[in-house]
């Protein structure tokens, strides 16, 4: 059916052309009002009221209705280009060539508006974000997004305007400002707390970013930590999920329930596979082997890192397996090989900082705790030290404080 805008356009085209006003093209039958609303695409003639005013137009119906069609097919085919180059740019992407994926996107999104379709901007949006985040150049991936708030009203529930908040949250969180990230978070959180109907996977989203930022910050309580607002397991990816019980397990390690956190850390590591994303696989895993080795656990902690470490090799996964070689170390100490602990500690002491730099901090301080325990004070006051400075500059201020402690004791116990 031809679209309403569309045929009250060609009406008023056409009554243009024919040099009428809408009191003329109304007659007796209409009134000039009818006919405004009409060519405004308010409201659809009829089948008799259109007969009439293509008589007066000078026209057959059928002009008046193809005309529309073809605009509407015009509409499609454009939407379907659109779509099209925004797959295309994805792919260009995936296959290694960001900076080329990236001009594509700036393109689609530079558009004129009448000629674009509002779904195909905010996906170019949100990609040319991310894809500035993984180049190191987080700074102008907030610009963007910040843009498209700026443009974005909030309401109870508004897609584009939580995905762009969600995706801001995250991309700060990414680049090591983990109280930027809070409050976006935060944001996005509340403005989700009235859910709608199909807003589950969203309401997902946003609670594992704010749950992440709000540990990271030294403020856990800050996201729930029950299944209040949470929805169901079933249809939903099992990253999110995965990402917010980590997270939930990493503070009640910190307030000293082990029991818990190693329950829920393990049923995590049970859950997700390497499909879900190798650095959150990863991370599950060095994570829950360390719990492990802090009780004890030696053997099982061990079989858990050699076979990361395997699947780590096997797949030739980009990223430095970060938690794997933190709890590689911890079992090095158990296995009485200092050497592998300290080379292992300037490995990780050794990596670029481009981002996460409050995860490197994390990972880092398991190994100064070991190093501590092996009597070596230099070494393990040397990554105590760096490990605050990380976080720090991270604003995970509270984890800095505690490396801050951890070292303060250290040098008390050497005086």
């Amino acid at each position: 059916m031809p679209e309403l805008a569309d045929t009250g356009r060609r009406i008023k085209e056409l009554r243009v052309s024919a040099g009428m006003t809408q009191h003329d093209l109304a007659g007796s039958e209409m009134s000039s009002s009818y006919i405004s609303l009409v060519e405004r695409g308010k409201r659809i003639p009829s089948g008799r009221a259109l007969k009439i005013l293509a008589q007066r137009l000078g026209v057959g119906v059928d002009e008046i209705s193809r005309t529309a069609e073809h605009v509407e097919t015009t509409s499609r085919v454009r939407r379907l280009d659109l779509v099209g180059r925004l797959v295309a740019a994805r792919r260009q992407w995936e296959g290694g060539d960001a900076e080329g994926a990236l001009r594509e996107f700036r393109a689609l999104a530079e558009i004129d508006p009448a000629g674009r379709q509002d779904d195909v901007f905010t996906e170019a949006q949100l990609a040319i974000a991310e894809i500035l985040g993984t180049l190191g150049r987080a700074d102008e991936g907030a610009e963007v997004l910040l843009r498209m708030l700026d443009a974005l009203t909030p309401a109870p529930y508004a897609e584009a305007r939580l995905r762009a908040l969600i995706a801001l949250a995250d991309l700060l969180e990414s680049a090591g400002r983990v109280q930027d990230g809070l409050r976006y978070a935060l944001t996005g959180f509340l403005e989700c707390a009235d859910r709608r109907p199909g807003t589950g996977f969203h309401s997902l989203l946003v609670l594992d970013v704010l749950t992440r930022c709000a540990y990271w910050s030294g403020c856990p309580e800050w996201a729930p930590d029950t299944d209040h607002c949470r929805p169901s397991a079933d249809g939903v990816l099992p990253g999110p999920r995965a990402a917010i019980d980590l997270h939930r397990a990493l503070d009640l390690r910190d307030r000293g329930e082990m029991e818990r956190a190693a329950a829920l850390l393990g049923e995590c590591a049970r859950r997700v596979t390497p499909t879900a994303g190798f650095p959150l696989w990863e991370k599950i895993n060095g994570h829950y082997a360390l719990l492990l080795l802090h009780r004890g656990e030696t053997a099982a902690a061990r079989s858990i890192v050699e076979r990361g470490l395997v699947v780590a090799s096997v797949t030739q996964e980009p990223e430095f397996p970060l938690w794997l070689t933190a709890a590689d170390a911890v079992c090095a100490e158990a296995a009485g090989d200092p050497g592998r602990v300290f080379a292992l500690g300037e490995e990780l002491a050794a990596l670029p900082e481009t981002g996460r730099s409050h995860e490197k901090a994390a990972a880092l301080l398991e190994i100064a705790a070991a190093c501590e325990r092996l009597g070596d004070r230099e070494r393990a006051a040397g990554h105590f030290r760096y490990s605050a400075e990380l976080f720090r500059r991270a604003q995970a201020y509270r984890h800095a404080e505690r490396a801050r402690e951890r070292l303060t004791d250290l040098i008390e116990k050497r005086d």
